[in-house]
């Protein structure tokens, strides 16, 4: 009977040794707008590139505060024989509570796929991803750019 008993405990023990950490997987919708400037590299009539620095906000659609970010992103682009390239990008996120995450992905005209990462504060341990939909172009100045998208992000935070 007592070795029944301490394989029962043991079994216990091992699986919750072996159990996943448990977590909370969330679906956002967002509006994110940004604007920036441009830096051109090179240019020809169907070949240039560039380079460019960007401020953006992105608002979640049910009005929580909590989930809207802003931040900056880092990226370069270019068209190759006229045809638009993916262009990486890397971002940081802050939340109105100082928390703060990263995003490294890659987009174009007809959207964006970024991956998060590196999280602090409520986001520590941050995992997920964010899927842009087509940029909606806005009016701006010469060698800027403002545009709007509907984004759907997908995050994991451990409990």
């Amino acid at each position: 009977m007592q070795r029944l008993k301490t394989a029962i405990i043991a079994c216990a023990l091992a699986a919750a040794l072996v159990s996943p950490v448990s977590a909370k997987t969330e679906i956002l919708m967002a509006t994110t707008c940004w604007t920036g400037n441009v830096e051109m590299i090179s240019t020809t009539q169907e070949d240039m590139g560039w380079t460019y620095l960007l401020s953006y906000t992105s608002l979640a659609h049910d009005n929580d505060a909590k989930k809207s970010v802003s931040g900056r992103c880092v990226s370069s682009g270019g068209l190759v024989g006229g045809t638009h390239q993916s262009a990486p990008f890397f971002c940081t996120a802050l939340a109105a509570d100082g928390s703060t995450y990263m995003a490294k992905g890659t987009g174009g005209p007809t959207g964006s796929k970024a991956t998060l990462f590196g999280g602090t504060g409520a986001f520590v341990g941050i995992s997920g991803t964010v899927t842009g939909g087509p940029r909606i172009k806005l009016p701006a100045s010469k060698g800027h750019f403002a545009n709007c998208s509907h984004d759907v992000m997908e995050r994991t935070l451990p409990d």
